[in-house]
């Protein structure tokens, strides 16, 4: 689900206009390198070092947020892609929107992932992961319908079934209470017939 996550990290520098001599863009990049190599603490630790010297950057807010969706803090994650500007990713705004899904739906949040990635799409039609994650959430917030409508029904049946059972042991005692009665009654009779006339 996170396969626009290190394309948008290596456009980063470029977007930003850095050089090469600028604090920021040196921890930047040493994050993305730690990022690429799947370090993704290491990756978090430099872009929140950059971050502090540029809060402002939309570009060092995506890579940080990327970093802790790959530690799967997909809250601090989502908090952060929301923080960001669509407008000021530029062409890199359909990616945001993916990623903003992408974390939507890892906190099983499916209609606001459902939004995010409709966003996406609209952005960018020929995106075919988005369209496959559009899709599978779709199935979730379906699945997610019918629970309710499943659980109901075996709570009916499982009352049903207590209901049966009730009942039946009802019956068996009528019928044993029954054969109980009948028993007192033969042993009436047969005590008066046991009798002899004198």
């Amino acid at each position: 689900m996170a396969k626009r996550l290190i394309p948008l990290l290596l456009a980063c520098g470029l977007l930003m206009g850095w050089h090469w001599f600028e604090p920021a863009a040196r921890r930047n990049q040493k994050g993305i390198e730690a990022f690429r190599q799947g370090k993704f603490a290491a990756a978090l630790e430099h872009f929140l070092s950059a971050k502090g010297l540029k809060a402002g950057a939309p570009q060092l807010k995506n890579n940080t947020a990327a970093a802790l969706y790959q530690l799967k803090k997909y809250q601090e994650a989502l908090d952060e892609f929301s923080s960001i500007d669509p407008a000021a990713l530029g062409s890199s705004a359909a990616g945001l929107h993916y990623n903003l899904g992408n974390a939507s739906y890892r906190l099983e949040r499916y209609a606001q992932a459902l939004e995010s990635y409709k966003h996406a799409l609209l952005l960018d039609p020929d995106d075919v992961p988005a369209k496959k994650n559009y899709e599978l959430t779709l199935k979730k917030m379906r699945e997610q319908q019918q629970q309710p409508q499943q659980q109901e029904q075996q709570d009916d049946r499982a009352e049903a079934e207590k209901q049966k059972q009730k009942y039946e042991a009802m019956m068996q005692f009528l019928n044993q209470n029954e054969k109980q009665q009948m028993e007192k009654r033969k042993r009436r009779i047969s005590a008066a017939k046991n009798e002899k006339d004198w």
